[in-house]
């Protein structure tokens, strides 16, 4: 067994954990190289369409500090028991000085505990756990994690909301979740008029569902779990920040009302007391972003536009000051207005169609925008219309360009959006201004601005192509005139 585990480890580990665990990669990025991590789940970089800036929480939260080299680990639906293995994987010494943890309330609940994609999760990080490497090859291999079917989980999670009592320190009507969501669901939301309003009725339910616990710091494995990772930061000598999220409490409250409002705050306090008395710097954020700066207006996420995840990121920044105050910042929100942009076309950027760039050419740094052949918009440049000042008369263009053919369907695309507007698509072909095929050259564009154009919202440029052949785009370069 010895020599087999040596065999395994030397020959067959590394393509079994790459294949079946490929958050290994974006751990062993930060291991070495990187002074803070961040660890979180989708809502670190889950963006909007109307975002100018389409950065994570933990970028916003790096440009506090820009002297400290930053890195993140994030998947989605991760929770303290996965991050928990995560912590585990970075070695004793190393360069990590402070890790920043999502601390999500909604992962404390019967839902998420016993979600469907638990299995999922578990089975990721089966290769990452420290035991001999073999014995966790045997155990992925007969499936010895927590394996169970979407029927299991779902009775497992709705025996929980059947046995916990909703703890108030009031006379409530209901017992638990199933008493309450059952009475939402048979009065329903109403529309002013007194008619049954059956999309906020569910939607309200599924606040219910959500919301309707109480922390049972005794029993519930998330805080068993936070707690270990707490043991573990200190016996590695890390700063350790847990970022409390904003949950929508505007909208639990005008659905079900303070009640429920009632037991997100407790819930809260509970999180906040407990560790702030273990020495984590608890970032309070549960009731900082408002309503209509969440993406998702028909479910219970912790999903962002900008103006949130800046919100956010700013108080993690402002709250982390304390260990870092000769290296802080001060950062501009965005909401200034600019005339004058440089987008090198790097993997840093953080603009619309981050998907397309690549290493296989570049003019500066290592990597452009590569489109073609089913790609067919590149690196995209947006800004809001309202941060441009509106004396501008023209947009002037430039940027580098390498085309594999000529090929007049290849165009600039200049795209302004507005409710107010019909939307403008200016577009002007490539080939007009590019002569010669694969090599960089120079492109430029003055773009006079039509009268309408102020009254848009949202302002794109790119290259389209959506023809099959691939061309190359570095180093945009975007000035309001």
């Amino acid at each position: 067994m010895v020599i087999s585990n040596l065999i395994y480890s030397y020959f067959f580990l590394e393509s079994d954990i790459q294949k079946h665990s490929k958050i290994i990669r974006e751990i062993r990025e930060v291991q070495d190289s990187c002074q803070i991590v961040y660890f979180g789940e989708s809502s670190n970089a889950t963006v909007s369409s109307g975002d100018i800036n389409k950065s994570s929480i933990s970028k916003f939260i790096s440009e506090y500090f820009p002297d400290l080299k930053f890195g993140t680990v994030d998947r989605g639906a991760v929770h303290s028991g996965i991050y928990k293995v995560y912590l585990q994987l970075l070695p004793e010494k190393s360069q990590v000085e402070t890790i920043i943890i999502t601390l999500n309330l909604r992962s404390f609940n019967a839902q998420w505990i016993f979600s469907e994609l638990e299995t999922s999760l578990q089975k990721s990080v089966v290769l990452l756990k420290k035991y001999p490497p073999l014995y966790n090859r045997f155990r992925l291999s007969f499936k010895d994690y927590d394996l169970k079917t979407k029927d299991e989980r779902n009775k497992q999670f709705k025996r929980k909301w059947k046995k916990d009592k909703i703890d108030f320190p009031y006379e409530f009507p209901y017992k638990n979740v199933i008493e309450w969501d059952k009475d939402m669901f048979n009065n329903g939301v109403l529309n002013p008029d007194g008619s049954r309003n059956q999309e906020l009725t569910e939607l309200a339910c599924h606040y219910i569902k959500a919301y309707a616990f109480t922390i049972d710091t005794l029993k519930n494995p998330r805080i068993k779990d936070f707690d270990e990772i707490v043991g573990l930061a200190k016996k590695r000598n890390w700063n350790i920040v847990f970022n409390l999220l904003s949950e929508n409490t505007e909208k639990a409250n005008e659905l079900v009302g303070k009640d429920l409002v009632f037991l997100i705050r407790k819930n809260r306090d509970i999180l906040v007391s407990r560790y702030t008395k273990k020495g984590v710097i608890v970032v309070d954020n549960l009731e900082l972003v408002p309503n209509e700066e969440f993406i998702d207006q028909n479910w219970t996420t912790e999903h962002y536009a900008e103006k949130g995840r800046r919100a956010v990121a700013g108080n993690v920044a402002k709250k982390m000051k304390v260990l870092y105050s000769d290296e802080f910042v001060n950062v501009v929100t965005g909401d200034e207005k600019k005339t004058n942009f440089f987008i090198p076309c790097e993997k840093k950027d953080s603009w619309g169609q981050m998907q397309t760039i690549s290493t296989e050419q570049f003019f500066s740094g290592k990597t452009s925008s590569k489109t073609g052949n089913g790609e067919n918009f590149s690196l995209t440049f947006e800004w809001g219309v309202k941060n441009i000042p509106d004396t501008i008369k023209t947009v002037n263009i430039k940027c580098k360009i390498f085309q594999t053919v000529k090929d007049g369907n290849i165009k600039l695309a200049i795209e302004v959006r507005g409710d107010s507007i019909n939307n403008i698509w200016h577009t002007k072909s490539i080939s007009s201004f590019v002569q010669n095929i694969n090599s960089w050259e120079n492109f430029e564009y003055a773009y006079s601005v039509p009268k309408e154009f102020f009254s848009g919202d949202l302002i794109k440029i790119y290259i389209y192509n959506p023809t099959k052949n691939i061309i190359y785009v570095d180093d945009f370069e975007i000035n309001f005139r």
